[in-house]
C-alpha cells in the first residue's frame, strides 16, 4: 500500500476517481483502440488517421486520447499532447514542436512528449526515434505558421522512421477561428501533403452543432468520428471487480451486482463508486459488501452531481433547463406534449428541444414522443440547480469576462448558415454563428 513518509501513509486504491486519469483495468474501450490504433499505424490514407472522439462528461473522452498516446509513444511517435479549452491553442502547439526540436538530441527510448511511462502499442512498431530532430532554428521561429512547423517536424520524423500524433482534447471549447485554421493546416498536410501527421480530438457531443457544421471546417466533416457509447453491464462488472482482485481486495456477488448497477454506464461513475466502496470498506483488509456499496453509491452520487449533472447543467440554455425541469418533474420521464405544456410553448418547439437533448446525451428516445433523462444531470439538479461557482481568484480581471461565457447562449437554428446562434440569449439584434 505504501510506505509512510513525513505526509502520512499513502491511501492507496486501484480506481482513478478523477478526471483525465486512466484507470488501471480500461472496460468497453477495446473496439474503439483496436481500430483506432490499425488506423493509425496503416498511415495518411487510413480514415482512422484523423479521428474526432465524442462522448458526455465523464464517458472517459480524455482517457481514450491518453490512452492512444501511450501506445503510439512505445510504438516510437512524436506524441503532442494539447487542449482547446486553453487560449492561444496555435501558438501552444507550436510551442510544443519546439520543445520536441530541443528534447530530441539522443533518443535512445520512445519519443514521448507527455512525461507518461508507456508500455502498450498501437501493434505495428515502427522502432523508437534515434537521434535529433533538425533544424530547431526552425521549430523557434516566430514568424513561422504551424502548417510549416507540422511540415517539417513530419519530414524530420520521416528519417527515423517514425510519425507524428497531435492530439487536441476540449475540442467543444476551441476559438471558432483558431478552429479554422488548424483544420485547414491539418487537413494541407496529412490529407494533400500525405505526411505521417495523425490528428486524435476529443470533445463533448455539442460538437455535432458547431464545429461538425461549421462550413470552413470541411477537414473536421471528413474526420471519423466516434460517439463512445455506454457501458453494458459486463463492461461494469469487469471495470469493478478486476481491479479489485488484482489489488488483493475482494467483493461479494450481491455487491459487485449492485454496484454495477448505480454505474448507469458512465465510465467516470464506475471510478467513483468503486474508489468510494473500496475506502468505506477498508479494502484490502475487509471484503466489499452490499451494505459498504449502497454507502458508496449514495456518497458517488453526490461527487458525480458535483462535477458532472451541474457543470452539465450550466451549459444548457434557460429553455433547454426548463424542458429537463419538466421530465425531472414527472419522475426523469414523460412525453412531448408534457413538456410542451409544463414550459408553455408549442409541441413543435418542445419536440425541437427534446431532440437537441438527445443528441447532446442529456436524455434518451423511448419512441412514441417519450422520453428520459440519461443521468448527465440528475433530477435532483434539474429542480434544485446550484448557482454559478466563480473562483475567487479571478475576481479582480476575469470574472466579468467569466460571467459573459457562461450566460446562456441563444443556439436559435440558423437554417442559412447552418449553425447554432452564438450570442447570448436575449439578446438584442439578429442571431450570428460566430
Amino acid at each position: 500500500m505504501g510506505e509512510p513518509s513525513g505526509l502520512g501513509t499513502p491511501a492507496g486504491t486501484p480506481f482513478s476517481p478523477h478526471f483525465g486519469g486512466t484507470p488501471n483495468t480500461l472496460v468497453g474501450r477495446d473496439d474503439l483502440l483496436t481500430t483506432l490504433g490499425s488506423g493509425l499505424a496503416t498511415g495518411p490514407n487510413d480514415k482512422w488517421y484523423t479521428t474526432i472522439v465524442m462522448g458526455v462528461r465523464g464517458s472517459g473522452k480524455t482517457t481514450i486520447l491518453n490512452e492512444i498516446e501511450d501506445r503510439a509513444a512505445a510504438d516510437g511517435w512524436v506524441v503532442l499532447s494539447l487542449d482547446a479549452g486553453t487560449p492561444l491553442l496555435l501558438d501552444r502547439i507550436i510551442q510544443a514542436i519546439a520543445q520536441a526540436g530541443r528534447s530530441y538530441e539522443s533518443l535512445e527510448a520512445v519519443a514521448d512528449t507527455t512525461g507518461r511511462s508507456v508500455g502498450k502499442s498501437l501493434g505495428i512498431r515502427l522502432g523508437p526515434l534515434q537521434g535529433k530532430l533538425e533544424a530547431s532554428d526552425f521549430f523557434q521561429s516566430p514568424q513561422t505558421g504551424l502548417r510549416e512547423h507540422l511540415v517539417v517536424l513530419a519530414h524530420q520524423a520521416m528519417k527515423y522512421g517514425a510519425s507524428v500524433l497531435l492530439t487536441v482534447d476540449e475540442m467543444h471549447a476551441i476559438d471558432r477561428g483558431e478552429g479554422r485554421r488548424l483544420a485547414n493546416d491539418i487537413q494541407h498536410v496529412t490529407r494533400r501533403a500525405n505526411l505521417p501527421v495523425a490528428f486524435v480530438g476529443a470533445g463533448l457531443l455539442e460538437l455535432r452543432h458547431t464545429l461538425m457544421r461549421d462550413r470552413k471546417m470541411t477537414f473536421f466533416h471528413r474526420c471519423e468520428d466516434y460517439e463512445l457509447p455506454p457501458l453494458n453491464e459486463i463492461d461494469a462488472i469487469n471495470g469493478l471487480a478486476s481491479p479489485i482482485e488484482d489489488a488483493g481486495g475482494s467483493i461479494t456477488a450481491d455487491a459487485l451486482r449492485l454496484a454495477a448497477s448505480a454505474v448507469d454506464g458512465s465510465p467516470y461513475r464506475l471510478q467513483v463508486i468503486g474508489d468510494a466502496a473500496w475506502r468505506l470498506s477498508d479494502a484490502p483488509a475487509k471484503p466489499i459488501t452490499s451494505h459498504t456499496v449502497d454507502l458508496a453509491v449514495t456518497a458517488a452520487q453526490h461527487t458525480v452531481e458535483k462535477n458532472i449533472s451541474i457543470p452539465a447543467w450550466h451549459d444548457l440554455t434557460e429553455r433547454e433547463k426548463s424542458v429537463l425541469k419538466s421530465l425531472a418533474g414527472h419522475n426523469g420521464m414523460s412525453n412531448v406534449a408534457r413538456v410542451a405544456q409544463d414550459t408553455g410553448i408549442s409541441n413543435k418547439r418542445a419536440s425541437g428541444l427534446l431532440a437537441h437533448l438527445r443528441d447532446s446525451g442529456y436524455v434518451a428516445s423511448l419512441g412514441d414522443a417519450k422520453y428520459r433523462m440519461t443521468g448527465l444531470v440528475s433530477p435532483r439538479v434539474a429542480l434544485e440547480p446550484e448557482p454559478l461557482e466563480v473562483d475567487s481568484a479571478d475576481t479582480e480581471h476575469q470574472t466579468g469576462d467569466r460571467l459573459r461565457r457562461n450566460r446562456p447562449r441563444c443556439r436559435q437554428w440558423m437554417p442559412r448558415a447552418r449553425a447554432y446562434c452564438v450570442l447570448t440569449e436575449g439578446h438584442a439584434g439578429r442571431c450570428r454563428s460566430s
